[in-house]
């Protein structure tokens, strides 16, 4: 009976390892996008609003269905060694103050649940010089800082069979911000730091295909004007981020009170 026990182990820990091998061979690689990863799988879409209170500006939800559908990089990962910022940009209304009391990205993660050990926000300015060639784009920080404990919330959207989509927002102190006489444009950024506990883990904030974003929140999301920098992606520079795929609005926001 021992033998027999003894026998049954081993092949259970021999299955074990040729299901966890066939599972890491099969699993997505570290690309900048995930269309890069040439994935088939299926998706699952939900039109839940993020989870956070006091929405001031959302640019809406991801459409795992869409034929565009997309993730671009944002992640400090330690273990993998790759680091990625998307900017995405939101309009204050002229003459308004906002007090930002936190930022949000939606996600796409794998392997999921997500093992994100901080995240760091920022909130940029951005002026672009046209005398280079190309144009030299520079962004100027006007508030930031690193969130210990960001609050992850699954919106119940799974891309591609393999990433699940969660709201990922931050707490965000001392960052006022003014529409000026004319309204104002700025720039959000919320990168999840992982694998600091040497964990695989892959993050990429959804991009939103459809032409009408579903739940928007506030003015439309300025259309083509997100950028990406991502060094050891060869992007070592603020680009646009169509210039990496079907990146034309992302799916952030913004949260805090409103005054004038």
């Amino acid at each position: 009976m021992l033998k027999k026990l003894v026998y049954l182990t081993g092949v259970l820990v021999a299955l074990a390892f040729i299901f966890t091998g066939l599972a890491l061979a099969q699993a997505p690689s570290p690309t900048a996008t995930i269309h890069q990863q040439h994935l088939t799988g299926s998706g699952v879409e939900n039109s839940n609003k993020p989870s956070v209170p006091s929405i001031l500006f959302y640019g809406g939800d991801g459409d795992p269905n869409n034929a565009e559908a997309d993730g671009l990089w944002t992640n400090r990962s330690t273990s993998i060694g790759l680091f990625g910022q998307v900017f995405s940009p939101f309009m204050i209304p002229k003459t308004n103050k906002w007090n930002v009391s936190s930022l949000f990205t939606n996600v796409e993660y794998f392997p999921f649940p997500p093992v994100v050990d901080a995240a760091e926000w920022q909130v940029i300015s951005i002026t672009t010089n046209n005398n280079t060639v190309p144009p030299t784009v520079v962004g100027t920080i006007v508030c930031s800082g690193v969130d210990a404990v960001p609050i992850l919330t699954d919106t119940g959207r799974l891309y591609f069979g393999f990433y699940e989509e969660f709201t990922t927002a931050v707490a965000v102190a001392g960052c006022d911000l003014k529409g000026g006489s004319k309204g104002s444009t700025y720039w959000e950024s919320v990168t999840p730091d992982t694998g600091a506990t040497g964990i695989f883990q892959l993050a990429y904030e959804s991009n939103v295909p459809d032409s009408t974003p579903p739940n928007a929140i506030g003015t439309p999301e300025p259309v083509d004007q997100s950028y990406f920098y991502g060094p050891q992606f060869g992007v070592t520079t603020l680009q646009n981020a169509n210039t990496q795929g079907p990146f034309h609005v992302f799916s952030a926001g913004v949260a805090g009170s409103s005054s004038k």
